[in-house]
């Protein structure tokens, strides 16, 4: 489970900013204490939809996040894009959260 993958660092970035990335991040905060470095989009942050933070953790643009970095993707319904481009970018610590993984992570955190 990710909260296990976890345990390895004291920071990470989620991917995503919608509905499963925020309830995963909170999930991992309340769980763990470990809070995200950022949330990191595909998308210009200043697109309209994406605020400038979420908690007090900023937005940012994956292009931006070092290719080291432990990455949790927390978007279900285009992971196999977002993992795609995430391993052709040359990113090496991507956790995807799957709907099986994000129902075992609210269930524990509930």
């Amino acid at each position: 489970m990710v909260i296990d993958w976890l345990k390895e660092t004291d920071k990470y970035v989620i991917h995503g900013a919608q509905v499963i990335a925020v309830g995963a991040y909170t999930a991992i905060k309340e769980l763990t204490g470990i809070e995200a470095e950022c949330f990191a989009v595909g998308k210009p942050k200043d697109k309209p939809g994406y605020p400038d933070n979420i908690d007090d953790i900023p937005m940012c643009q994956i292009e931006q996040i070092s290719k080291d970095k432990f990455i949790v993707v927390g978007v279900t319904e285009l992971i196999k894009k977002v993992l795609s481009f995430l391993y052709e970018n040359g990113y090496k610590n991507v956790y995807p959260l799957t709907k099986h993984e994000e129902h075992l992570l609210m269930s524990e955190y509930r």
